[in-house]
């Protein structure tokens, strides 16, 4: 009875990592901007539900005009810049501080009622420039109750639509020691909250036997990442964003489909490092997308916000295997003990190696033929 019920918590656990990640099922809800200041712009990235960015009067878009690696058209990208100057209103010294659009992003999720976005706005800094920052909200005023929520340095102001609020000048300042935190936090929720990032190293875990051997496959992992995310983020490298996406799915089904073939062949799986390394290499590429969207500081800072950001990658993965892998070898231990059930180790490791291939599969579809 108690390895049934661990079989059926890692069921639903499974589940969860294989249905695109969600926050608030609310329709209405605040929309986060957080303030991120640097010495030459001052970056805004806001968060929110998608269907506050869709249901604009004046900027409409489809559901069947969503890209499908979760970007958005071009013409629906430049309503959207001319709304959000028009709708959060910065002044600094009486003059108005227009800004930027340089991305805008979804979270891919089937159910748009479900699905968030994430928008940046790039600000140019005038040198001299230390007057306190007036802002004025009337973002979202189509919708009851809608409200932002300004994070700047240490403090959190909420702003109803139509009010306003003062930003102070220390919470402006240019600060290496908040980069860093910034950064490193972001680089561990990309992966908390990247289930396909997620079930790729659950893959691996799944038919490892031993701290050594997933040790010696993560840090091939690790390295690979790591060189494409510092090329790519630097300008050195490019590869589309949408190839890249399809790429991390069709990884999940190679190593899913690698575990059913392993595991029936009772293969030791000695070529799992160059496996996890070769696929580093792509999901870099992811990692670095989402790091450059954070609107990236300029000169030092920038090689201490990458390697903050990195960190907290290889961070989270650690956080994750050394939370999953004694879980998965406890259940090993338990199901060894009861020889007669049909539900064994083996059979076990089978059936959620299919699972994770066939989730892969799906987002792969998704990826290639949505939109």
């Amino acid at each position: 009875m108690k390895s049934l019920r661990i079989f059926w918590l890692s069921c639903l656990f499974c589940l969860l990592l294989a249905v695109p990640v969600w926050s608030h099922p609310m329709q209405v809800e605040a929309v986060v901007a957080k303030l991120r200041p640097q010495e030459k712009f001052l970056y805004i990235e806001f968060v929110g539900n998608v269907q506050d960015i869709t249901q604009i009067p004046s900027v409409t878009l489809g559901d069947e005009r969503r890209n499908p690696d979760g970007t958005f058209p071009a013409d629906f990208q430049k309503k959207l810049e001319e709304y959000i100057n028009g709708g959060f209103k910065l002044e600094q010294a009486g003059q108005p501080w227009p800004g930027e659009l340089t991305q805008v992003r979804y979270d891919n999720s089937l159910d748009v009622t479900r699905s968030r976005f994430t928008l940046s706005m790039r600000y140019p800094r005038t040198s001299g420039q230390t007057q306190a920052i007036k802002i004025t909200n009337t973002l979202f005023d189509y919708l009851p109750n809608a409200e932002t929520m300004i994070v700047a340095g240490g403090t959190t102001q909420r702003l109803k639509t139509g009010s306003q609020a003062t930003v102070n000048p220390a919470d402006m300042a240019t600060n290496l020691m908040r980069n860093i935190q910034q950064f490193l936090i972001s680089g561990m929720e990309h992966i908390f909250t990247g289930p396909d990032h997620m079930l790729f190293i659950f893959a691996f875990l799944l038919a490892t036997t031993s701290f050594k051997s997933i040790i010696k496959t993560l840090t091939g992992f690790t390295i690979a990442h790591s060189v494409t995310l510092i090329l790519t983020t630097l300008g050195i490298l490019s590869f589309p964003a949408r190839l890249v996406d399809v790429i991390v799915a069709l990884s999940i089904v190679f190593v899913g489909v690698e575990n059913i073939v392993g595991l029936r062949k009772d293969s030791a799986f000695k070529k799992r490092f160059w496996v996890a390394t070769c696929f580093g290499f792509i999901h870099g590429f992811a990692f670095a997308g989402n790091l450059k969207d954070m609107g990236l500081p300029e000169g030092s800072a920038l090689i201490w916000s990458l390697l903050s950001f990195n960190l907290g990658v290889e961070t989270a993965q650690v956080l994750l295997c050394c939370a999953i892998f004694p879980l998965l070898l406890l259940w090993r231990k338990d199901t060894e003990k009861r020889r007669g059930s049909s539900l064994n180790w083996k059979n076990i490791q089978l059936m959620f190696s299919g699972l994770i291939a066939g989730a892969g599969l799906v987002w792969m579809f998704q990826r290639l033929f949505s939109g």
